[in-house]
């Protein structure tokens, strides 16, 4: 997990990076809730707010949330699925398409694809992988992200999972605040973000 990677630590830094002071001082807190913390017991925590066996606390699935009576596999997956096509990704995984570990991961590759296109100087390419990220921000993963993170800080008592709660929710609301373009050390400083916090 985020132990012994420094990967907290590593977050805070990017966070701040691509200006996300919200999600940075909230990723701080994180880092100092892990190092007061039994790695065994946040790895409990973990399962009981996101795998199961039993009723999750925070079920990690965007459909979860988006679709009526809270179906899984609905409209709103196969959308993410399409999309996830559209940008040419293999569709080889074993979780389902609207887990947010996978949807940060897209985030992180959109993220990627953008700011390798704005180094090589094809500003029409950034703009299209730029649009990509916009419409699934606003349509597939903001929508969510704000009610799960509420689950989480419902669902737990531990500093950890209450800050990484507040990493995320904070994260997703600041770089809908970005420009649609921004420069390539920013851009992939968010596309480090998106990869760190999985």
């Amino acid at each position: 997990m985020f132990l012994g990677e420094h990967l907290s630590e590593n977050l805070t830094d990017l966070l701040n990076a691509c200006q996300c002071p919200k999600a940075a001082a909230a990723a701080s807190v994180l880092q100092a809730a892990l190092t007061n913390s039994d790695p065994e017991e946040l790895l409990i925590e973990f399962a009981r707010l996101f795998v199961g066996p039993f009723e999750l606390g925070a079920p990690p699935y965007g459909s979860v949330y988006l679709e009526e009576n809270g179906r899984l596999m609905g409209d709103s997956t196969l959308a993410v699925q399409r999309k996830y096509r559209e940008a040419g990704l293999a569709q080889e995984i074993k979780e389902a398409p609207d887990h947010i570990a996978l949807e940060l991961e897209f985030l992180h590759y959109l993220c990627r694809m953008e700011a390798e296109a704005l180094a090589k100087n094809l500003p029409e390419q950034a703009e299209e992988w730029a649009a990509i990220e916009a419409e699934f921000l606003c349509r597939l993963l903001r929508p969510w992200v704000p009610t799960f993170c509420e689950k989480i800080r419902q669902g737990t008592a531990t500093g950890f999972y209450r800050g990484l709660a507040d990493c995320l929710d904070n994260f997703v609301a600041e770089i809908g605040l970005f420009p649609a373009i921004m420069p390539a050390q920013q851009e992939s400083a968010l596309a480090n973000v998106c990869r760190t916090a999985l």
